[in-house]
Parts: structure tokens; sequence; C-alpha cells
């Protein structure tokens, strides 16, 4: 059958997609990606095992390899916790610590459940096959509850995106595959619903799940081509503190002013690229709540604006340097504290209106 061949196809593509992304997502450009990233890797190497018991499914190879029966049920239950632990580890700046383990509980105890299952012979599992009359009772309640589950995980993950102030086209990128992949979870339950009525459908069961899961790939790997690995979204805003309305009197904002702007124009922290709130109050002897509510009523903007409206003047000097216009402008921007060639032109064209190309030109053309 011609949408059997092709179905089949595109799940080799996207088993493919999904590991070589993967094996990519092992090696971050920033140190604090490694917990995400990892989280990630394994989610989709999750999917990538469902793929491939989906395209035994729809070859109908289940009987020519037993071990494959059952052998991907229990692994739907690690996809909501993965899904939302890379989430919190990308848009967070607290470890995730020993706790989040406990997500992986239900998986874990239903992973112990199929134990003896999984160490039955291939002979037994072919006659448990051959045996087949639809699906049982249990396995019936475990599809709904491994679905609550995921529904659970993918709000609560939907619920911490939302969070994130979206003042970049790459968060707005991120909300948007928030989106395709609940798509993809309604997908999966239109898909558990026809498996369960047992009847003829125009595509197969398989097609449909995989179909599922394929959105999810494809969607995640374009998503990184424009959003690189490394890349960090603006972290969550921290739990407020206690008093965290108070404002600072005048005499504390003066002082506290001038003493920031002294260390921004003389020692230049912002050329920093991985310089955090916590960093830059230690440098100027403020607590981090006093610093953020400095610069977010005083500054004209949050954190990541005040540093970067330094870095961008910082890149327009050198720019403008003669005897810095053999170096390339990405090594400029690194120097100014820009930790990608992305984030410096969106920056630089937000604050001046052209990018740092265009701006070179100018500057050469008014010498």
């Amino acid at each position: 059958m011609m949408v059997n061949a092709i179905f089949s196809w595109l799940f080799l593509a996207a088993i493919a997609q999904a590991i070589l992304l993967s094996v990519a997502l092992l090696n971050p450009r920033q140190p604090e990606m490694r917990t995400a990233n990892r989280l990630l890797s394994a989610l989709l190497l999750i999917f990538s095992a469902i793929l491939g018991h989906a395209w035994l499914g729809l070859n109908h190879l289940y009987r020519d390899y037993p071990h494959s029966a059952l052998a991907i049920v229990t692994l739907g239950l690690a996809v909501g916790p993965l899904l939302y632990l890379y989430l919190r580890a990308m848009l967070s700046d607290q470890a995730l610590g020993r706790r989040a383990w406990l997500h992986f509980l239900p998986f874990g105890l239903a992973t112990l459940a199929m134990t003896p299952f999984y160490l039955q012979s291939a002979a037994a599992k072919l006659a448990w096959m051959r045996a087949w009359h639809g699906w049982p009772w249990y396995l019936a309640l475990a599809a709904v509850a491994k679905l609550v589950i995921l529904f659970f995980y993918l709000r609560a993950s939907y619920r911490l995106v939302q969070r994130v102030p979206a003042d970049s086209a790459l968060v707005l990128d991120l909300r948007r595959l928030m989106r395709i992949w609940l798509f993809s979870a309604a997908v999966s339950v239109l898909a558990v619903a026809m498996a369960a009525t047992d009847a003829d459908w125009p595509l197969p069961v398989e097609a449909v799940d995989g179909g599922a899961l394929m959105l999810f790939v494809f969607a995640t790997a374009y998503t990184a081509m424009r959003l690189p690995l490394g890349y960090r979204p603006p972290a969550l805003p921290p739990p407020k503190p206690r008093y965290a309305d108070k404002p600072l009197s005048t005499s504390d904002r003066d002082a506290f002013l001038a003493r920031l702007i002294t260390c921004m124009e003389q020692e230049q922290p912002y050329r920093n690229g991985e310089l955090k709130l916590e960093d830059l109050a230690t440098q100027v002897a403020m607590t981090p709540h006093e610093l953020s509510q400095l610069i977010n009523q005083h500054c004209g903007g949050n954190f990541a604006d005040f540093l970067n409206r330094y870095r961008v003047e910082a890149l327009k000097s050198a720019l403008h340097d003669p005897q810095q216009s053999s170096a390339s402008i990405l090594d400029l921007a690194l120097n100014a504290g820009f930790n990608s060639k992305s984030a410096m032109n969106r920056t630089f064209k937000k604050h001046t209106g052209v990018t740092p190309g265009e701006f070179r030109e100018q500057a050469k053309s008014a010498a």
C-alpha cells in the first residue's frame, strides 16, 4: 500500500533526525545547558524508540521480532516528566535537585511491573501475540493513565513557557513549539481511541500515532535550527523575596545608582557574556533584589536590556575604531559581551535600526 510505504520512509527519516539531534544536544556550547540538553536528548531517543516500534507495526513485523511486544508500553510515562524538566532546566537558574527524580516514579514502577513479561522468552511473547484479540482492560486503563499524566505535564510545561517574557523571536519560537507539542499529544489521543475501537480506519493506527511523534521530532529539529542548541532564553524571574515591594530610599537609590554606573563604565563587567544579576550585585555590594529593583525602576528596562545597551555602545565604539577595522564583527561582538551572532544582530538592530555590518559601512563612509 502506497500510504504505508510513504509513512514507513517518513518514520525512518524521523528516527534518524531524532538520533542525530539527540547526539548534537550532548555537546552544548554553554555548560549551564548541559542538564537541559541531556533531558531533551533522552526525550528524543524515547521518541525514536516509539517510532521504531510503530515502524515495525506499520510493516507487520511484530511477529518477526517477538521481543518488540509491549517493549515501549511504559516509555510514554517518561515523556511528560522529561519535557517539563527540560524546560525547567533551560528556563530557570535553579538546579533540579534529587527530588526531580520523583517525576519518574510512575515510569519506574510501571517498568518494574512489566519486567517479568520483558524477561519471557521470544516463544512465550510470540504465543502472547498470537492470542491477541484487542486491548485487554489493563492496557486500556494504562493508556488512559499515560495520556492523563502526559496532558498534566504538557499543561505545566506550557504555563512554564508562558512565564518567560516574549522579548525575542526565539522565545516566541519556543512558545510556538509548545503549541505544536500540544497538538501532537492530541493526535496521540486520537490514535489511542482508534486502537481501542478496533474498527477499520482510512489510516493505520501506527501511522496516526507515529505521525504525531514525527510532528514532534521535525518541529523540534526545525526550532533547534532557528534556536541555537547552546542558546538560553531569559531565565524565569526568581521568586519575590520578602518585602520585595519596599522601595529604595532616595539616598540609597542615588548611592547605588552612582556605584552601579561607575562599575559599568570603569570595570566594564558587561563584557562577560555569562554575567548574571547575582554576579553584578556582588561587584557593586548590593543584594540581587536591590540591584534588580534599581535597574527596573531607574534604568529604563530589565537587567538584560541594561547590559545590552552597554554592549551595543561598546560594539559601536569598536566598529568606529580604525585600529580594529581588520577584526571580524563577531570577534568584536564577543569582546563586547554578546554570546552569539544572532543575539548580536538582533539586539544591535533593535537599538540602532541597522545591522553591525551596515553600521561599519556607514562609519567608513563618514570617515
